[in-house]
């Protein structure tokens, strides 16, 4: 009796810190739902249009990129082909910018889906990626709008839409990393061969990589992984509100700085 009396108190005791941590997770968790259900009620953020118009300034080139070339060129292709991401070559300078169909049924440039948008105030590097995962399911574009390859929300638009891919995820996520003073930008390529799009975060000279569609409830920015070390992502192109990165080698790479990279284009907004 004495010795089963033991393996119940030690079975307790070993449970105990696991149940502390579970506590404080739906602790946290009711306290982010009511700073969304405060931020909703009291700003109407999910009825505003936000301004997705602009020019991008393409390194090396004497004349502008405006979204009305790009428009009249995407009308001139089929629905299949400009349902998905174009990537845009502009006076003889290749992979200068993309664009990518939103919700209007237009092409917008990259940059302009990152509207500033930030749901409520927080200090806390990771309350982004927490919200995010209590807050937007994963659903393939194609199942949400009827067939559509590839449509993106932008930031105010992913916050408030219930559901949406990885493009949607991460352009939240970096937009409101980008307003708590994180260079944060959104990374176009593949994972594991896939299509996908995730968030790579410079913090005190560090790059991480935060996989925008994880449902994990980390409560700690130290548990977000090192770039260097993600494995599986092939990166291609690079954004943030104002400035589009390409690789400018084939070679895989896990570093998001350095001179394998070269920034093409910078966009103004209207």
């Amino acid at each position: 009796m004495r010795m089963l009396l033991a393996g119940v108190i030690l079975g307790i005791l070993l449970t105990l810190p696991e149940l502390l941590r579970e506590r404080k997770l739906e602790r946290i968790e009711r306290d982010l739902v009511e700073q969304q259900r405060r931020s909703a009620a009291t700003d109407g953020a999910e009825l505003t249009t936000d301004n997705q118009q602009g020019n991008v300034l393409v390194n090396g080139s004497s004349r502008p990129l405006t979204e009305g070339m790009i428009q009249r060129s995407v009308n001139q292709q089929s629905t299949e082909r400009s349902g998905y991401i174009s990537i845009w070559n502009w006076q003889g300078i290749e992979t200068a910018t993309a664009s990518a169909r939103g919700l209007d049924k237009l092409h917008h440039f990259a940059n302009s889906y990152l509207v500033g948008f930030q749901p409520f105030e927080t200090k806390a590097l990771w309350v982004p990626l927490y919200t995010l995962a209590i807050r937007k399911e994963y659903q393939y574009d194609h199942l949400q709008y009827a067939g559509l390859a590839d449509i993106w929300q932008t930031s105010r638009q992913a916050y408030f839409q219930k559901r949406g891919d990885c493009e949607d995820h991460a352009i939240l996520l970096a937009d409101w990393l980008i307003n708590l003073g994180v260079d944060a930008r959104v990374a176009l390529g593949t994972h594991k061969g896939q299509g996908h799009a995730w968030v790579v975060a410079i913090v005190d000279d560090t790059e991480y990589l935060l996989e925008a569609t994880s449902k994990r409830r980390e409560s700690s920015w130290k548990a977000m992984p090192l770039a260097a070390l993600a494995e599986g992502y092939e990166v291609e192109f690079q954004f943030n509100r104002h400035y589009f990165w390409a690789k400018t080698t084939s070679a895989s790479t896990r570093a998001y700085r350095g001179n394998h990279w070269i920034r093409k284009s910078q966009f103004v907004r209207s």
